[in-house]
């Protein structure tokens, strides 16, 4: 039998779960390095204007721009997965479109140009 000091450990939410989005978002960041957020959004193409909207808590990033970061950091589906869920989405299994974003994922394809060749194929429109 595990002791209670193991059981709490094994079932406290960790810092990941805990954060927001703009914090967690900052610690993909810290994790690879990045020190300045226009490393992050001039990659994913989102305009200052709506990065700092975003990380002021002022708005809620849309599906296509949680996409964009998702690329730009180049997250494993792990990370993607608390990306999107602190956003308010999911890529859940029943969704082709969410299939496709985990298949570029999963296989190290962050190249949006590739992703939205992708959803073109299967009848989505473009992440832009």
């Amino acid at each position: 039998m595990e002791t209670l000091e193991q059981f709490i450990a094994k079932h406290r939410k960790s810092d990941e779960k805990r954060s927001d989005f703009a914090e967690y978002l900052y610690s993909l960041m810290s994790a690879r390095g990045i020190d300045k957020p226009s490393q992050v959004y001039l990659k994913a193409n989102i305009t200052k204007q709506a990065w700092s909207a975003i990380i002021a808590g002022k708005v809620s990033p849309s599906l296509n721009t949680c996409v964009k970061l998702a690329f730009a950091l180049k997250t494993t589906n792990h990370e993607c997965k608390y990306l999107f869920k602190k956003a308010g989405y999911t890529l859940a299994s029943s969704s082709e479109y969410a299939l496709i974003i985990r298949y570029c994922i999963e296989n190290g394809i962050y190249d949006i140009y590739a992703l939205n060749d992708y959803l073109e194929k299967y009848g989505y429109a473009p992440i832009v």
